[in-house]
């Protein structure tokens, strides 16, 4: 698959098939990936890859979990606060969810069934394999954009392979139980997850288009010959 066609074709796949994935094909995701640059060349990642029986032990526990701690209660000062972010982002945020909440007829006053929906985040959307990203305590925050860098190029190989995927900031709200299941050196900050996959072309959470700012609204070119 060529760049251009990978990176049009993502999506946040939120809805996948049980259909199995080898852990060859996770490795040659992973061999592309890790080509992805980094500062000094520091490489500042680390992956948990968790299927079967260990992705399972991972759910349990985090649903546990997040029944415990009702996720967005424990705020996160590397994430920061969604009720703070000022325009556009907060609009924007809230339009992704309302999107989705009706491409699944979910009404938005409906708490318990966007509940429901949220948890879903933590079966990784059904996905057979899930990815655990972390950085080392002592790379922060300086190294988290080349971590951010580095699952960028996760997703667009996943394309190549004909796969899909869904980058999980949920994963930083059940951190706990994330290094307890890994058993996770606690030296090591749980950043994300990923759901990893064949998506499924007929749930409608996969019909949802979400809108991108065309590039003037977010570019200025200063200093060239051509302005228009």
């Amino acid at each position: 698959m060529e760049l251009s066609a990978a990176i049009e074709t993502r999506r946040s796949v939120r809805a996948f098939l049980p259909t199995p994935v080898p852990r060859a094909t996770v490795e040659g995701i992973l061999d592309l990936a890790r080509r992805a640059p980094s500062g000094s060349n520091t490489q500042p990642w680390q992956v948990h890859v968790v299927g079967g029986e260990v992705r399972e032990r991972l759910i349990e526990r985090a649903l546990a979990w997040a029944g415990d701690h009702p996720v967005g209660s424990n705020p996160h000062p590397l994430r920061g606060d969604p009720a703070g972010f000022v325009r556009p982002y907060r609009q924007r945020r809230f339009d992704c969810g309302l999107r989705l909440y009706e491409a699944l007829g979910i009404d938005r006053r409906d708490k318990v069934a966007r509940e429901r929906q949220l948890l879903r985040n933590f079966h990784f959307f059904g996905a057979p394999v899930g990815l655990i990203f972390s950085i080392h305590r002592s790379l922060l925050p300086g190294l988290l954009g080349d971590l951010g860098i580095f699952l960028g190029h996760v997703m667009l190989a996943a394309r190549a392979f004909g796969l899909d995927t869904c980058a999980q900031g949920f994963w930083q709200d059940v951190a706990p139980a994330v290094q307890e299941v890994l058993e996770l050196d606690p030296a090591h900050h749980v950043y994300n997850g990923m759901a990893l996959g064949y998506r499924d072309p007929d749930h409608p959470a996969n019909r949802v288009e979400m809108p991108r700012e065309p590039v003037p609204a977010f570019a200025r070119f200063l200093g060239f010959d051509d302005q228009r």
